[in-house]
């Protein structure tokens, strides 16, 4: 089953990609620690809490972050960086298919543009060949970004 891709279908693709721009962002925020009176530790996001005895906790970067873990067997490493080029592919084909679909969205509107003769494609009333041809150009343009957008679909589809 084919599913067309229209505005409101990428709207879900667009915030999925906002929030994960913004996802780091959200692990920045200072992480706070203080003991009170009673001797409870007590780990906050204020540093104005415990009446201003708050110290800043530094948190290391997660080790899966940046490199993998030095326990991975060489399958595991392997199978790792299998999913990463998965990942890495299927993020070109997103893009491919963004792009592709602007692309036909753009060669439609300029074909309903071009539906009128501009002068000199007229000859009383019928179009003179040259009208014939800039209208073939136009439907052309169309094949080839529809043809794009199908296969950068078919890629995407392939790496599921």
């Amino acid at each position: 089953m084919r599913v067309p891709l229209t505005l409101p279908a990428l709207r879900p693709l667009a915030i999925a990609i906002a929030l994960l721009a913004l996802a780091p962002a959200a692990g920045a925020q200072g992480v706070y620690k203080y003991t009170d009176p009673a001797g409870r530790v007590t780990y906050t996001d204020d540093p104005k809490a415990g009446g201003g005895a708050a110290r800043q906790v530094d948190i290391p970067a997660s080790p899966g972050a940046s490199a993998p873990a030095a326990g991975l067997s060489d399958s595991d490493r392997q199978l790792l960086e299998q999913a990463k080029r998965r990942a890495a592919g299927l993020d070109r084909a997103v893009e491919d298919i963004v792009a592709a679909h602007t692309e036909l969205r753009a060669a439609e509107a300029r074909r309903e543009q071009g539906i009128e003769p501009i002068e000199g494609e007229r000859q009383g009333r019928r179009y003179r060949p040259e009208y014939w041809q800039r209208q073939q150009g136009l439907q052309r343009a169309i094949e080839v970004a529809r043809a794009k957008l199908n296969d950068a679909i078919e890629r995407r589809n392939a790496l599921r």
